[in-house]
């Protein structure tokens, strides 16, 4: 059997979902999936913009006040400019391959550099406790008891969504409004040009011919990516109590994940988090009336069948 950190977490915050998704998958994908997808495609192949355009074929965008396609554009090019600032911070990546563990396969979620693995997570803003959530979640310490080994925790913050956008430098900039290939992300110290006038206006990437490259180099000019990624290094302990904990736990949760059904009672406060965003399932299980998965087809639909090739 083949296990991964992230079957586990879905389980941890409601066995509900895991059931459901166990046949089925929803028709839509929300922002956030597709800015991670996105974002590993733009680290693993180098073309960002082709992994979008490949879920989208398939997949319709959950949108805010924008029509989708302008949150598809928006998304995608966050994702050009975080991938490789990303691939400016980390150099090469790769996923790794399956691993023994116990009687299973382990499948990491992390990526592997020359400077060993590691975990990228978005976040809306960076704080100690959101920090503290990713660390002491199965996305971390389940790839440290089935890995073996170090792991660094990236966060990536790509600001508040309203509207159907995200308030942040990987997408909004200032422009000069004279000098229209005059960007700034923040105030500069002393020297002329350190402020602003009140002529500068709010420009949106998506909005403009600039390239991805010339972006970057600007927040690296106004030097606001250093606060935007931040990582902390997990070690791996051999010998630590709570890591031999997490290996007999998830042998122990392996059971209860396989009997995890759609029957299973709503856990409400995953519904809406704070962290991973509104749950794809509120169509069927907020229904105001009582549904079958097969009357909402426009919405869900099951997951192929394992091929025995």
């Amino acid at each position: 059997m083949i296990l991964e950190s992230r079957s586990f977490d879905t389980w941890d915050r409601c066995p509900r979902r895991l059931g459901l998704e166990k046949t089925h998958e929803p028709r839509s994908i929300s922002p956030l999936a597709l800015l991670y997808a996105g974002i590993e495609g733009g680290l693993l192949t180098g073309r960002p913009l082709d992994a979008i355009r490949a879920i989208t074929a398939e997949k319709d965008v959950t949108c805010g006040d924008l029509a989708a396609m302008s949150v598809v554009r928006h998304t995608a090019w966050m994702a050009e400019v975080i991938s490789l600032a990303l691939h400016r911070k980390l150099g090469q990546v790769s996923r790794l391959p399956d691993t023994k563990f116990g009687k299973h396969q382990w499948r990491s979620n992390l990526f592997e550099t020359a400077k060993g693995l590691h975990r990228i997570v978005l976040i809306s803003y960076l704080d100690d406790d959101a920090l503290r959530s990713f660390a002491h979640g199965w996305g971390t310490v389940g790839e440290l008891a089935a890995l073996g080994r170090d792991l660094t925790l990236t966060a990536v913050v790509i600001g508040a969504s309203r509207g159907g956008r995200r308030h942040t430098p990987w997408a909004k900039a200032l422009r000069h409004p004279i000098q229209k290939s005059a960007l700034r992300f923040a105030r500069r110290k002393g020297g002329k040009g350190s402020g602003f006038t009140s002529g500068w206006v709010d420009c949106w990437r998506e909005a403009t011919d600039i390239s991805a490259s010339t972006w970057l180099d600007r927040m690296e000019k106004d030097d606001v990516v250093k606060d935007l990624i931040q990582s902390k290094i997990i070690p791996f302990r051999s010998g630590d109590k709570r890591i031999e904990q997490a290996k007999s736990d998830l042998i122990q949760i392996l059971p209860r994940m396989e009997s995890a059904s759609m029957d299973d009672p709503m856990n409400r406060t995953a519904c809406d988090d704070v962290i991973h965003g509104a749950c794809p399932w509120q169509y069927y299980c907020w229904s105001p009336t009582e549904v079958e998965l097969s009357d909402l087809n426009h919405l869900y639909r099951e997951k192929p069948k394992p091929s025995l090739a």
